[in-house]
């Protein structure tokens, strides 16, 4: 899962993990849209809109809008 996901480059699979860690953690309600924003060494360069699931549902997380993603090249 996480090569499919760096597909859309590094920041967008570690957006979906926080997202992942932070609904099992309780920080934010499964289903409801939150913005989660990551990146690399460089800095934060990814921001997308998820309605976020627990790790156990995996897929019922939705990718809703993408904000912000670096462009490759």
């Amino acid at each position: 899962m996480a090569q499919t996901l760096r597909i859309f480059g590094e920041g967008m699979k570690v957006c979906v993990e926080i997202a992942l860690m932070a609904a099992d953690a309780g920080l934010v309600r499964v289903g409801e849209p939150c913005i989660a924003i990551a990146g690399t060494g460089r800095g934060a360069d990814t921001a997308v809109v998820l309605a976020p699931a627990h790790v156990q549902q995996f897929f019922d997380l939705r990718v809703m809008e993408v904000l912000a993603k670096p462009r490759l090249g």
